[in-house]
């Protein structure tokens, strides 16, 4: 049973990071930890992967807390300890900066402040990729937000290369959905934090979570569907592209 169980979830990301040559023999792969569920399963299966698998790597756990609370983080250092991951908990001031320039769009903010941290202490640890937890549902949200207030069809890519700082960032989740991840959370216990943004689901991404859970209720395969489509672009059928080497680099800068 409990290799069944590993199996249904594993042989999605083992497909993810083989198809998208997401993890190399013998790198350092830096690990966003949230403290949220997603990239606590992230930690698990990377952690995993790397005493049960073929793939040879090391690990490094990275928190970024951006001082909106303080949580206690003895649970998550315990239990990368029981993995063998080293846990870094970086402090930077993102909740003042945020405040201070009283930024309309936190989020955006908030995602560029913690990439920009997180980037720069994998790299002065050695580490070659940056590994985050994003999953199928962060896929369909991100690609409809783009579309209603960007216009713009554009998710994130599954793993892309940061040419400015030399790392890699890769979603090696990104083949599961939002549901697995909680389901293995709460099978094996995973010590997930409370939230720490004091605007969790206050945001436009929240309004695109209902979106997707009213489709979802409708048409049961909508995210299988969407998953299979995300590889099945009819290039042909799409009109002329505006500016398609500056969209390339603005994600290149995430």
């Amino acid at each position: 049973m409990e290799k069944s169980w590993r199996k249904w979830f594993l042989t999605d990301v083992k497909r993810a990071i083989r198809e998208y040559s997401m993890i190399s023999e013998g790198d350092r792969v830096a690990v966003g930890v949230s403290g949220g569920k997603d990239s606590i399963a992230l930690l698990y299966v990377l952690s995993y992967l790397r005493d049960y698998s073929h793939l040879s790597f090391g690990i490094e756990a990275i928190l970024i807390d951006p001082g909106w609370c303080t949580p206690d983080y003895k649970p998550l250092a315990g239990y990368c300890a029981g993995v063998g991951v080293p846990l870094h908990v970086v402090r930077h001031p993102i909740a003042e900066i945020i405040d201070t320039k009283g930024e309309k769009s936190v989020c955006s903010l908030c995602a560029k402040l913690r990439s920009g941290v997180l980037n720069t202490t994998a790299k002065g640890l050695g580490c070659k990729r940056v590994a985050l937890g994003h999953h199928l549902d962060d896929v369909i949200e991100t690609f409809f937000l783009n579309m209603i207030y960007g216009g713009s069809l554009k998710p994130f890519r599954p793993a892309v290369y940061l040419d400015r700082i030399g790392l890699h960032l890769i979603r090696p989740l990104i083949y599961l959905t939002e549901h697995t991840l909680s389901m293995l959370a709460a099978r094996e216990g995973l010590p997930v934090l409370p939230p720490m943004c004091p605007y969790a689901g206050k945001t436009e991404r929240a309004a695109m979570k209902e979106i997707v859970c009213h489709i979802t209720g409708k048409y049961p395969q909508f995210k299988r569907r969407f998953r299979c489509a995300m590889g099945n672009v009819s290039f042909e059928d799409l009109w002329n592209q505006k500016s398609e080497a500056g969209s390339r680099k603005s994600e290149d800068r995430r």
